[in-house]
């Protein structure tokens, strides 16, 4: 977030591209982002990748040892069926989704920037 907030001072846009599961079901937590961006002219949307457990198994199976060893007790607190309210669009990363992830981020990035 350190850096997120660097280019946000300076006004440049920028993805971020972390799981924010705890922020985003925070609800003060995306208003103040907003506020803080507003404020430098950057806009800000979540997009809320939809994704099922054994996707995420295979994601983390590569980034997060803690959680794989610990994998049942990471899950049982996540919902991953119910996007958080702030989320703006929603990206299915599901095992076995009926459009490619390349094509819906296109489609979602092109919707932003339209």
């Amino acid at each position: 977030m350190n850096a997120a907030y660097g280019n946000v001072d300076c006004g440049v846009s920028i993805i971020l591209a972390a799981p924010f599961v705890t922020e985003l079901n925070n609800p003060s937590w995306l208003p103040r982002l907003t506020h803080r961006c507003q404020a430098k002219g950057v806009d800000v949307t979540s997009i809320w990748v939809h994704s099922d457990i054994d996707t995420m198994h295979e994601y983390i199976e590569l980034r997060d040892a803690w959680k794989l060893a610990n994998w049942d007790a990471y899950t049982s607190t996540l919902t991953p069926d119910d996007p958080p309210d702030a989320a703006h669009l929603t990206i299915d990363n599901r095992l076995g989704a009926a459009v490619s992830l390349a094509d819906q981020t296109r489609r979602a990035l092109t919707r932003l920037m339209a």
